[in-house]
């Protein structure tokens, strides 16, 4: 008897089922499958070997150029070494065979204090004595010794025996002819458009250092205000004594002078005054004021030719000016 039974829904179908033949276009598009494939490895491929290859040949190319570099750069430091030491030998045979008159390497670094001769007017040309015509000198009995022996006949003075800074402020003095005068008032009178001043021996012996600088900036204080904006200001250092002098008396010690005439020039330096450099104008070698220029035998006063010579200091050591009366043979004549 047939089995006419309806087989359940979800029942396994136990009998295989025969694989369906692939179309034309299937077939076609698998074999397109495996090319893309195909071609992807060998790009991969391709790519590691050149990267590869081209690291390769960067190496090649690169290294021997590093060497070169290398040994350039060793080349190069060595010079500079052989260079160096080869300065050194040269810097210490020089240093050696200068011995101290050649330039010295500082190695403490310590300050040095300006002297006087170094802040102080330098030469400047020579001028005529015309170029007095307009000055005026304010002094002691050093100063004094212009009018007496004429060497400066053209220009104004007010120079007193025995006077110091502190008697040209507050006290009376007495000129060359005996005249009981207020300095001030002959200072102003003369209407002077250059002023040199130089005062200061007279105190020597009767204050220390500290008030004779005192008293001397007291008295620039009292006179610039009442003189004219313009007038060209030369503060004179204190002049050397004797040796003899210096000797027998420890107020009047050179090495004093020379201290005091340093602060005097600092003084000069910050007013914007010119300083000028008296004392090596008349010193000798050992520093001393020289014994042809000494009148008498104080060791302090100075005779004709002393006076000359300070004059000859002055008339070449002057501010410039191109006004100036500056003679043949000066670099500044116009």
């Amino acid at each position: 008897m047939a089995d006419n039974r309806i087989p359940r829904a979800g029942a396994p179908n136990s009998a295989p089922q025969p694989k369906r033949p692939l179309t034309p276009r299937e077939k076609h598009e698998l074999r397109l499958k495996k090319r893309r494939r195909q071609r992807r490895i060998t790009f991969l491929f391709s790519a590691v070997f050149i990267l590869v290859v081209t690291s390769i040949i960067t190496a090649i190319i690169e290294i021997p150029a590093k060497i070169k570099t290398d040994k350039q750069e060793a080349a190069a430091a060595s010079q500079l070494e052989a260079q160096q030491q080869e300065q050194s030998q040269t810097d210490s045979t020089t240093q050696a065979a200068l011995g101290e008159f050649g330039p010295v390497k500082l190695t403490d670094w310590t300050y040095q204090q300006p002297t006087a001769a170094i802040m102080s007017q330098p030469e400047n040309g020579r001028v005529d004595t015309s170029y007095f015509d307009d000055a005026l000198f304010i002094g002691d009995s050093l100063t004094q010794g212009f009018q007496v022996y004429e060497s400066i006949q053209n220009a104004h003075y007010a120079a007193y025996i025995g006077v110091g800074p502190k008697q040209l402020i507050s006290g009376t003095v007495t000129d060359k002819d005996g005249n009981v005068v207020t300095a001030i008032d002959q200072i102003l009178a003369a209407n002077a458009n250059k002023v040199y001043i130089l005062l200061g021996t007279n105190t020597l012996g009767s204050l220390d250092d500290e008030a004779l600088l005192k008293y001397y900036d007291d008295f620039l204080d009292f006179l610039q205000p009442q003189m004219a904006a313009d007038v060209v200001y030369y503060l004179q250092g204190i002049p050397p004594v004797t040796a003899e002098k210096a000797q027998s008396d420890a107020n009047y010690s050179n090495d004093r002078i020379k201290n005091i005439n340093g602060s005097l020039a600092k003084m000069a330096y910050e007013r914007g005054w010119h300083y000028i450099d008296l004392y090596s104008a008349l010193a000798g070698d050992d520093g001393a004021l020289r014994g042809e220029l000494v009148a008498g035998s104080d060791g302090v006063h100075l005779n004709s030719a002393g006076y000359e010579a300070w004059k000859e200091y002055l008339i070449t050591h002057t501010a410039y000016s191109s006004t100036s009366p500056y003679i043949a043979g000066s670099p500044y004549l116009l």
